[in-house]
Order: C-alpha cells, then structure tokens, then sequence
C-alpha cells in the first residue's frame, strides 16, 4: 500500500475479524501491535507506522521491505560464506539480545522472518512477524507450543521454556546458514520434532570439513538440549568467530533499559518536564510494553520503585551498577522529588528515541502544556504543569529561565516550532 500525501511504501497485515474468534484471538492482535510498539527504533527490526480497525479487518501497516527474505538469499548463494555468515549472524543476535533485553522473545525465529530492507547487496536484515511474540519476565515459565518445527527448541516441546528458545532457533538458522540445509530433518513434523528432541546433528559431512573449528565450536555451545547450559546473546557476541574483526572487546552487552534511563538522567530539567509531558499523552498500546516492565520491577505492586527494586530488576535485565550510581540517577529520574519511581517518571525515563522524535507525540505533549489550545504555551501555562507534576523545584525557579530556555524570538511565549526544536535537539543541558 502507498500513503496518499506522502506516497511513501508500506506493508499491511489485515487480519479479517471473523477469525478472532474469542478475546484470547483479540488479545493476540493487541499483543503483537504492543510489541512492535515497544520494540520500535531498532535499526533490525520493522517499524510500525500504524495500526488500523475496518469493519471486516484489523490493518497493521508496517515499514515495507522490498529486498524479500533471507532464506531465498540463503537459497540463491546455497550458503554464505563464513565472513558472509557471521555479519549475518551477529546483526540477528544483537537484535535478538534488544528483544530480550526490553523483556520480549520473539518465539518464531526462522529465516523467513528475517527479510532484507531492499534489494541491495548490503541492504540491512529487519526481524518481522511479531505475531508469536511474548512479554516474559526473568524466570518466567511457558508452556504453549509455538513456533516452526525445524527451528522449535527441544524446551519448548517439553511446554518448559523461556527466552533461551530463541537463541536455540538462531542456532538452527547458523547452521543453515553455513550448510545449507537444517540440523534437524525428517518428512513430517512429528518426526522432526523426534529430531529435536534426541538433539543429534551432523558436523562432519559435506561441507563441514571446510568449516572452521570456531564455527562448529559455535554450533555446539548453542545446540544444547538443556536451555540453562546455552549460550547467552551476550556471550555469543563476544565468541571470537562472532566479533568483528575478530577481536571485538570482552564486554557486556550494552543494557538497553540502563542506557535510556542514563539518556533521561542527562537532560536538563525543562527537557525532562517535555518528556512526562509525553509519557502522560501516549497511547495505552505504545506504553503498555514498558508497562509491562514498569511491573516487573515494582515487586511489591506499591505503583512506585524503589532505589531496591530500581537495582534488582535491572541486575536481573544484565546492567551492574553500584548503589551510588543508581541512587544518583534515581535523583535525576525523580522529577516530583519524593525519593521513588512513579509510573509516568518510568515511562518517561525509558522511551525510545524514535517516540521521543515523533512529531505526533510531540504535538501531543505540546497541546498537554497548551491548556487554551491558543498555539502557545505561556508562563501561567507552564507553571501550572509544572504544578500538576508536583515539581517543587523548578515552582522555586525563576520561569524567565524556563522561557529562555524554550522561548527562542524572546516574545514572550512558546509556539510549537520552538518546542519542537528544543526536544529535538540532541541537546541534554
């Protein structure tokens, strides 16, 4: 389909409303529009530009991709090289390590689900078909059957499995991807999972002799029947035959929860008053991912997080920090000052870049300061949101500052044009 003003491409998924059939088969289709929502900005994974209700039809319009899939690239060139093969690889791994990182396992990696952005030789790999996707929480069980038989893990037959399934699927997609052909194969998909479950696969036929030793080292610390003895995503980053060059540090994979809130801590405080203007005016269905997650770390179900809970759920997420470090952000991130993490102060504080530069949530957040709709905001206007976030810092301020700040022809008053340059900006102070 083609936007009418803009003419820019797009891929639509409609989904016909008489096959969701109960509120499971309706809530399947808000799932999977939530996540794409929530995993939105990732350079590997397709956008959502927006999600429609018919009369017959549920529409979600996605980023188009015309460079068709990586299987059929696969296919084409009967296998990559292992130069070919690792970039690939890597780019799928990192993606797979943001999903999880934002609390998301995809459930359906295959190489079908993996497309090429254009038809370029280097056209980017985006991950796609989020309809199987879920929202886990650490040491969280399932016990649903989902998936392709030749890339399902054996976990996930026995209905006992979490994230680690996904990377057992990437596993299967390295071996395709080197060979050509799948680790576990049979005419009938009882028989394949027969395969899957025994866990036996081949490396030394054809063309295995030719493969490197580091490759099938690979292949045989993410082959692994039992999930908790699997590689990790940030482990097979740092495998030698995965790095870049070879040689790529020994570090932990950025936490990408750890790097937005360190993002929100470096703004000042008239960007970040912009930005709780924002969480309070997005959507349920952008938010309720990092709803989801705003769950996960408030144990106690208080509706606040504590310096405690802040800690723990993002050690769990993979981020190290020391008490001070997060007692200083979670100063910054406390915005009405009482010492915890409100809800809007969470969502504020870890929203992605691509919402925070959306200019329909940035009209949105202007009109929240723009009480009279008169296309200004003004100081009286200000200093009642600022009233309303319970902000007794900034009320003690002088708002001349506050306007200069924003106001940048000096009239007196804010138009939209300088808010929007002003959140744009890459300006943290």
């Amino acid at each position: 389909m083609t936007h009418k003003r803009s003419g820019q491409k797009a891929a639509c998924k409609a989904i016909a409303k008489r096959k969701l059939i109960n509120s499971e088969d309706v809530e399947d289709v808000r799932r999977e529009v939530s996540i794409l929502h929530h995993l939105s900005g990732h350079p590997n994974i397709v956008g959502l530009l927006a999600a429609y209700e018919g009369t017959k039809h549920v529409y979600i319009v996605m980023d188009f991709c015309s460079g068709g899939e990586l299987f059929d690239r696969i296919v084409e060139r009967g296998h990559y090289s292992e130069k070919d093969a690792s970039e690939v690889f890597r780019v799928m791994i990192r993606t797979i390590a943001h999903c999880h990182n934002l609390g998301v396992m995809h459930r359906d990696l295959k190489p079908e689900n993996f497309v090429l952005a254009t038809k370029d030789q280097d056209a980017p790999i985006k991950a796609i078909d989020f309809g199987l996707s879920a929202y886990f929480e650490p040491g969280e069980r399932f016990r649903d059957i989902v998936g392709s038989a030749y890339y399902v893990a054996p976990e996930v037959l026995k209905r006992n499995y979490s994230c680690e399934a996904d990377i057992w699927s990437a596993g299967v997609i390295l071996y395709i991807l080197l060979s050509g052909v799948p680790p576990f194969w049979a005419q009938t998909d009882t028989a394949i999972f027969d395969a899957v479950r025994k866990g036996s696969y081949d490396l030394t036929g054809d063309p295995w002799p030719k493969i490197s030793e580091s490759a099938k080292g690979l292949i045989r610390r993410i082959l692994v029947q039992n999930p908790a003895e699997r590689m990790s995503a940030e482990e097979i980053l740092n495998h030698p035959w995965v790095r870049e060059d070879g040689d790529a540090p020994d570090t932990p994979l950025d936490n990408v929860v750890m790097n937005r809130m360190k993002k929100f801590t470096d703004m000042n405080k008239f960007k970040k008053v912009g930005m709780l203007a924002m969480a309070k005016t997005l959507t349920n269905e952008e938010i309720s991912g990092m709803k989801q997650m705003f769950k996960q770390f408030d144990k106690d179900n208080s509706g606040t997080i504590t310096i405690n809970e802040l800690q723990k759920g993002l050690e769990k997420k993979g981020a190290r920090s020391t008490k001070e470090e997060l007692q200083n952000m979670l100063k910054e991130m406390d915005v009405d000052g009482n010492g915890e993490l409100d809800y809007e102060e969470f969502i504020a504080a870890t929203l992605c870049q691509s919402k925070i530069n959306n200019e329909d949530n940035l009209e949105r957040a202007f009109a929240y300061f723009d009480k009279d709709n008169s296309g200004f905001i003004t100081r009286d206007e200000l200093k009642k949101v600022i009233a309303e976030f319970g902000m007794h810092g900034l009320n003690d301020m002088d708002e001349h500052e506050f306007m200069e700040a924003l106001d940048a022809n000096n009239d007196g008053k804010i138009d939209y044009d300088e808010f929007l340059a002003f959140m744009s900006s890459n300006k943290s102070a």
